[in-house]
């Protein structure tokens, strides 16, 4: 698999400290967490994503296959997802970039949270916003979600 075009030349962390939150890529050695936290999550995240029906119907193995695909498109540059933890390394939530596919200099950044998770989620957004913009990043319109 190719790298997509404005990644080819980059390293894109696996590891990043956002303040109290610390991303890492998301591999399928996280399939037990991962799963408990969207399966506990479901109906926030659906409420989150108007007309989408993830991650309704998830099956283990379904999402195993999810995760191999993520792991996957991350090595590849093609896609990003990290889990979102915090300084204890509790899994809070998820975060994806994806490029646009399309030539457009565009990448949409969704992220869910773990329901019952009390995050700053402004200071979130602010500290992700100045990573987009640092140098580890193309320059990129970056579509995030509304809070």
């Amino acid at each position: 698999m190719r790298p997509h075009p404005l990644f080819k030349d980059r390293t894109i962390p696996t590891v990043q400290a956002l303040g109290s939150f610390t991303l890492r890529a998301l591999t399928v050695g996280d399939l037990d967490r991962d799963f408990g936290a969207v399966m506990e999550s479901a109906a926030d995240i659906k409420a989150a994503n108007p007309g989408s029906s993830w991650p309704e119907g998830l099956t283990r193995d379904a999402n195993l296959l999810d995760l191999a695909w993520h792991q996957r498109e991350f090595e590849s540059l093609r896609s990003f997802a990290w889990v979102i933890e915090d300084s204890d390394g509790m899994y809070l939530g998820c975060l994806y970039v994806y490029p646009a596919l399309t030539g457009e200099k565009a990448a949409d950044v969704r992220w869910w949270w773990r329901s019952g998770t009390v995050v700053a989620r402004t200071s979130f957004r602010e500290m992700l916003l100045e990573w987009l913009a640092s140098p580890d990043w193309p320059p990129l319109r970056y579509e995030l979600q509304p809070d």
